[in-house]
């Protein structure tokens, strides 16, 4: 890449930036004359240079706010910052204890030795990182109010009575309860981890509720402790499964005496975390294992213990019930022992295997599906996962329990699947269970388990009124795509009672009632929307001095209004005036990621403090940041680029529309092509040069039919872009304008040099402003210097549009390319003119009729012989009779054309002719939209 050209780039940007910083561009008040659009985008975790899946979901906030500047809206974007959780803390403690890595990677991003001293304080390392961050975004071009920011924790003291208000009334309506609570946690650091306490592919991952199968090894007292998602297929186990590469031993639980064989690994850790207190007193010979014999707890039948490889030993027991019916893996594993030393044991197995569920289209489930997907061996992991997802969805909503089930028989798993556990919990035969799926390490580096905490902090998310409150919210949002929210409603639905406070070693706002907690990472950060609105004034208020009736007066319009004056001063009004003015959020746009959690969580609480007025109005996703190859951006692969660098490298406003490019608002991941940079650059220096060379330069006429016609197309582009916009589908209104230039490149051609002012003009103008959300500097700077205020434009409005001029240069298309084709045919000839002849009026009035009776054409043929060679015609080309238009239009429209034609053939004189004036012998060849055509 031309690195003047960046520079030229970079300049602009520069400029620009300075320009919008000077005159407060951003700094929005209330403004009642005008429509407001408040617009928000999750604040980035601060624990280190922010990366270019940042810029991704940020980029796309700024677009669409400087779109809604364009048509007129008072437009607040603000931006404040995460600190909350332990992954500051943690890599401070590593830089505090000389982590060399760390030191390199710091190191290695430009950090100096002076501020890496700086960063081994938690607090250090958060400001440093804030500073950094907000230069960035700065850099990035975003239209910020940046009077508004701020950052989680105590460091901002006024966002922390924010966030003690929050819970305080939460703690009110019940919503804050305390109790005995499944968490992720980790063993080591001793805290539970949270979706920012975790490598961010994890988020979202929450223990795994399962149940353990009480087994016991036949004539022996020693439980095999099964772990399994499908208690109801206990009835169909024909074996059992542990990993022949493991490592299994015995262990005493001191709490009841018993006695579990567990393999040796982090299973036993999460084991003791959830109420067992086990203990290690004999190895066990893996190859003795297998092969000896259990009794299944339910039905009393002795089954073998058999290896499998797919076993996990680091999830769940490391020991599994195998239910060959109904379970791929199960299924293949004993297909595979088939060529082994247990060939005998596996082939009794699957002789015996139990259909439990009728399924409709199925016999043997498992079998049917594993040998339709044609998966060969245990190693066909992929095919695996897919037939076990095929068939538990099959079975869990369509399978009816057969007659084994006793008083479920003929219900649905769905319907009995519950009850059927509870039975088996109360007959002691099985328990519950929690695991993580997969297993994953905290940012410290420790592995995770699932712990049962007691006199934890919760969210009570199960509230089922809260919930009925949640999806009330969600039928009355605006969801970007429209998809997402069938998934809300979903995950409303699955969310459970969720961990809301942390170890106090974490940076974060401690429980007002409680200082031992402090509120952990996704449970601060629900509705701060509402504090940006206020961030900028809260500031002249004392924070030592402020109390819950200050935000109660702001946010719930409660208290008496000249007390909390006097208390407060008469800041207080101006306050709830910025509130009032801007809420509820308009639209909240992130990462399909947060769905099941901050954005789930979003919605909870706005619900659950705010009237309805105030209720968030629209949610918008989009998919994960990957490279041109699909692949996931990490400093692994090679492929991992900080925000800074990129904007290094490349430039905001080229990274911006790369960035814009590369997805429209759905689940599909955006793929951030950067190798597409040179093509940008190359793309908006020839429209910055055109711009200049050329608005204002042209002669203006009066409008011909093909200024009219792209005057019509400029028009519906224009339409069409902007529902593009209100989408948020950012690629495609950048086809949108690639559309544009293709139309555009067209009429210059049929203008044959005779190009109108008017238009030249116009065309510039529409496509600045298409692209001014995406481009804002360089497009500032067009608009600079072709005489427009930058500050001034608007997008076009009152557009008036029809679709005849579509149809109508369609034709010319098609008969222009009917010339190309049959040029080609003749081998590209040298002919001196071409004569273009138009179909008899008889035809089109045949035309005509067929075209209201396109379902009799078989009969017209019948009725109409001397018709024959027309119908048959018509009858293969049947499209015409929605196509061809007006005799005289078709004959207006081709002399049009004619310099076009001539320019495109390379001949000097075209004649066009109706076929009853024709001479040719060919006339007769004409047709209603597709004229003869004689060269000569």
């Amino acid at each position: 890449m031309n690195e003047n050209n960046i520079e030229f780039f970079k300049e602009i940007e520069k400029k620009w930036q300075k320009i919008w910083d000077e005159k407060q561009i951003y700094y929005s008040n209330p403004d009642k004359g005008k429509p407001k659009f408040f617009v928000t985008f999750p604040y980035p975790y601060v624990s280190g240079f922010l990366h270019i899946g940042t810029a991704l979901s940020l980029t796309r906030v700024d677009i669409i706010a400087r779109y809604k500047r364009l048509k007129g809206y008072n437009v607040l974007f603000p931006q404040g910052f995460h600190l909350t959780g332990s992954p500051i803390v943690a890599k401070s403690w590593r830089l505090r204890n000389g982590d060399k890595k760390l030191i390199k990677e710091l190191k290695d991003e430009g950090v100096s030795d002076e501020d890496i001293e700086k960063l081994k304080d938690p607090a250090g390392w958060a400001l440093y990182f804030v500073e950094k961050a907000e230069e960035d975004i700065k850099n990035l071009g975003c239209s910020i109010d940046w009077r508004r920011k701020f950052y989680t924790t105590y460091l901002h003291p006024w966002y922390n009575k924010f966030i003690e208000w929050q819970y305080r009334k939460l703690k009110e309506k019940g919503l804050v309860i305390t109790g005995k609570h499944p968490v992720v946690y980790d063993p080591v650091a001793n805290i539970p981890v949270g979706d920012h306490d975790r490598p961010d592919e994890y988020a979202g991952i929450g223990p795994t509720e399962g149940y353990i199968i009480l087994f016991r090894l036949k004539d022996e007292d020693i439980i095999l402790p099964a772990f399994t998602l499908r208690p109801e297929t206990l009835y169909g186990v024909t074996n059992i499964w542990i990993n022949p590469n493991g490592k299994y031993s015995v262990y005493l639980d001191k709490e009841n005496s018993n006695k579990y064989i567990l393999p040796d690994t982090i299973v036993v850790d999460e084991f003791n975390a959830q109420g067992y207190k086990l203990e290690k007193i004999k190895d066990i010979d893996i190859k003795e294992l297998i092969g000896k014999e259990c009794i299944n707890p339910l039905t009393n039948e002795v089954v073998p213990i058999l290896p499998a490889e797919f076993v996990d030993t680091k999830t769940g027991t490391g020991i599994v019930m195998s239910v060959p019916s109904h379970a791929p893996y199960d299924y293949i594993g004993l297909r595979d022992l088939l060529n082994t030393e247990y060939k005998e044991i596996a082939k009794k197995c699957l002789d015996n295997m139990k259909v439990l569920f009728k399924v409709p289209g199925y016999n043997i489930p498992a079998k049917e599906i594993v040998e339709k997907m044609k998966i060969n061996n245990q190693k066909d992991v992929q095919k695996l996962e897919d037939a076990t997802k095929e068939v538990y969805s099959l079975e869990y909503y369509n399978g009816i329990l057969t007659d084994i089930f006793g008083k479920y028989s003929g219900m649905k798993i769905y319907e009995a699947k519950d009850n059927i556990a509870k039975d088996f919990i109360d007959k002691n035969i099985a328990k519950i269970h929690y695991t993580l799926k997969p297993r994953f390490e905290s940012r410290y580096g420790n592995q995770c388990i699932v712990k049962i905490i007691d006199n934890q902090w919760f969210l009570k998310y199960s509230d089922p009124e809260w919930k009925k409150l949640a999806h009330e919210c969600i039928d009355n949002m605006n969801f970007y795509p429209e998809n997402v929210r069938q998934d809300f409603h979903q995950k409303i639905d699955w969310l459970k009672d969720w961990a809301c406070a942390h170890n106090k070693d974490e940076l974060g706002t401690p429980l007002p009632w409680d200082k031992s907690w402090v509120i952990e990472s996704l449970s601060d950060s629900t509705i701060y929307m509402a504090f940006y609105t206020i961030a900028h004034l809260i500031k002249n208020i004392d924070p030592d001095k402020i109390e819950d009736d200050l935000f109660d007066y702001i946010f719930l319009n409660k208290g008496n209004e000249e007390e909390i004056i006097r208390k407060y001063g008469s800041i207080v009004k101006k306050m709830k005036e910025e509130f009032e003015y801007w809420y509820p959020v308009d639209l909240r746009s992130s990462g399909k990621d947060l769905i099941p959690n901050h954005l789930s969580f979003f919605i909870f609480h706005h619900v659950a403090i705010f009237d309805k007025k105030y209720w968030p109005r629209g949610i918008a996703i989009n998919g994960y940041a990957v490279d041109a190859m699909g692949r996931k951006m990490s400093k692994s692969l090679g492929n991992y680029i900080s925000l800074k660098d990129a904007l290094r490298k490349y430039s905001a406003d080229i990274l911006r529309f790369i960035i814009a490019m590369s997805a429209n608002s759905s689940y599909d991941d955006a793929k951030i092509d950067l190798g597409k940079s040179e093509f940008v650059m190359k793309y908006l220096i020839s429209f910055y040069n055109y711009s200049i060379e050329n608005y204002n330069k042209h002669q203006e006429y009066e409008k011909s039919y093909i200024d009219l016609w792209f005057e019509n197309k400029l028009n519906k582009l224009a339409k069409e872009i902007e529902d593009e916009y209100e989408k948020l589908n950012y690629m495609n209104v950048i086809n949108k304008i690639f559309e544009l230039d293709n139309s555009f490149e067209w009429y210059l051609k049929r203008a044959s040099g005779k190009i109108n002012g008017k238009i030249v003009n116009k065309y510039i103008e529409y496509k600045a402003i298409f692209l001014y959300p995406i481009v804002p500097h360089i497009i500032s700077e067009i608009f600079e210097k072709i005489g427009l205020d930058p500050f001034n434009i608007r997008y076009p409005e009152n557009l008036s549009y029809t679709d005849e001029y579509e149809k109508y240069e369609k034709y010319v298309k098609s008969v222009r390319d009917d010339l190309i084709k049959l040029k080609i045919l003749m081998n590209n000839k040298i002919f001196n003119k071409v004569k273009i002849i138009i179909a008899s009026k008889e035809k089109y009035e045949l035309f005509n009729e067929l075209r209201n009776n396109k379902n009799k054409i078989d009969e017209f043929l019948n009725n109409y012989p001397n018709y024959r060679d027309i119908l048959s015609f018509v009858k293969k080309n049947i499209y015409i009779l929605d196509e061809f238009l007006d005799r005289e239009k078709e004959y207006e429209l081709l002399n049009s054309a004619v310099d076009l034609f001539k320019s495109e053939l390379n001949v000097k004189d075209i004649i066009i002719e109706y076929e009853e004036e024709s001479e040719e012998s060919k006339r007769n060849r004409a047709m209603p939209y597709k004229p003869a055509i004689v060269f000569l």
